[in-house]
């Protein structure tokens, strides 16, 4: 059963993420070909941290408004303690370097996401109600 799990998880994050980078593109750039991106390293990033990440997490602050507003700090986390050591072997999972460098940290985090986020986890737990 958790390998459903895994997969459905690492296929959803995957494709939000896609939809999303390809609306951005749209909306900032005019760009109407809408081309997503993603690295296909994201797959088990979501598929373990959307499988477990969110339970612990919902475990951890169980009141909703709190913990909708702790989804980027948790996400932050996450991209620091895997973005951070694999950017520094070479390998850009993802890089938001093409923003100004005051929204964001090493290209690792961003700060103007932090409402993404917070979107991002509420939709992944009306997911796992449905489910």
């Amino acid at each position: 059963m958790k390998i459903n799990y895994f997969l459905f998880w690492g296929m959803f994050g995957l494709i939000i993420e896609l939809c999303f980078t390809a609306a951005v593109d749209f909306f900032l750039k005019k760009n109407i070909n809408l081309k997503g991106h993603t690295s296909l390293l994201m797959f088990p990033i979501y598929a373990i941290g959307l499988t477990y990440g969110f339970e612990i997490v919902k475990g951890l602050i169980p009141i909703d408004i709190l913990r909708y507003l702790s989804y980027p700090f948790w996400i932050w986390f996450v991209e620091i303690c895997i973005g951070y050591p694999t950017s520094k072997m070479g390998l850009r999972i993802w890089d938001y370097n093409y923003l100004p460098k005051k929204y964001h940290w090493e290209g690792v985090i961003s700060f103007i996401h932090f409402p993404v986020w917070i979107i991002f986890g509420i939709l992944v737990e009306v997911v796992k109600k449905v489910l």
